[in-house]
């Protein structure tokens, strides 16, 4: 909790560097918080920084594309302070320019290579933005899906899973979409989409065991492969069919069977 004194501190120091250090190219924003004495393991609470960041970014509104030069600056020099005020700030200048916003945040999120930098981006931008149109961005979090790499996944499957937890009808929407996709998935899409039926068995086990009643009576591989992929446990009539399955001519079909036969077996 940053007590009256500091705020109104913090807020006219932002104010003051936006309108003199900022036009001359000093991007050191830390010199604003620098001094704020309370610690968090020997850190500037996060509460200190998004504060700053949203004054410097309410400032910067009127002219948004004037500071792209600073917000890059701050990401890559500013450590992961720099990251958690860029992110804010790009927050907020989505509602100017969804757009450009938009794609600029995502080069960043698809740079990213460590867990808080992707945790920043994610939390700050990406989640509010999805959590706001849902059913808007289904398509994005699917195409997201099959370019990201396997770190990236992860955050986006919580992303979905996070929504859905609150709005079934678009869990539903979203696993009905993905599954349009499974006939035409590469091996890593299969891996994808086998994590998302195993998280799906956490928020609505009723809609994942659709999933296997759906297929029953199918003969494609691919769609073996990824339902053996999403096995969580036991379930009698799953067992029944990987039973057929284990018998099938095609030596693909079978191979995925018989590693489902293998793992539910263990948990009969």
């Amino acid at each position: 909790m940053i007590s009256l004194d500091w705020k109104d501190r913090l807020v006219h120091d932002s104010v003051d560097f936006f309108e003199r250090k900022l036009p001359n190219g000093d991007y050191d924003f830390d010199i604003i918080y620098n001094a704020y004495p309370e610690r968090c393991e020997n850190k500037v609470p996060r509460d200190v920084i998004v504060l700053v960041a949203n004054t410097l970014a309410s400032k910067m509104l009127k002219k948004h594309k004037d500071y792209i030069a600073f917000c890059d600056y701050i990401w890559k020099y500013k450590g992961i302070n720099g990251k958690l005020a860029f992110a804010c700030i790009i927050s907020k200048f989505l509602r100017k320019d969804h757009l450009f916003y938009f794609d600029y945040a995502k080069k960043y999120l698809f740079a990213a290579t460590d867990v808080a930098e992707i945790n920043i981006l994610i939390d700050k931008i990406f989640f509010p933005l999805f959590k706001k149109l849902p059913q808007e961005h289904i398509e994005t979090l699917i195409s997201w899906l099959r370019d990201g790499n396997e770190r990236l996944n992860q955050q986006f499957l919580k992303i979905v899973f996070k929504i859905g937890k609150s709005d079934p009808e678009f869990l539903r929407k979203f696993s009905s979409k993905l599954e349009n996709r499974w006939l035409s998935a590469n091996p890593e899409f299969v891996k994808i989409c086998g994590v998302f039926l195993k998280g799906l068995s956490k928020v609505d086990y009723e809609l994942y065991l659709s999933f296997y009643r759906s297929y029953k009576s199918t003969r494609e591989p691919i769609f073996v492969e990824i339902l053996t992929d999403g096995l969580v446990k036991y379930e009698e009539f799953i067992y029944e069919t990987y039973e057929s399955w284990g018998k099938s001519g095609n030596a693909r079909l079978k191979k995925a069977a018989l590693t489902g036969l293998k793992f539910l077996k263990k948990r009969k």
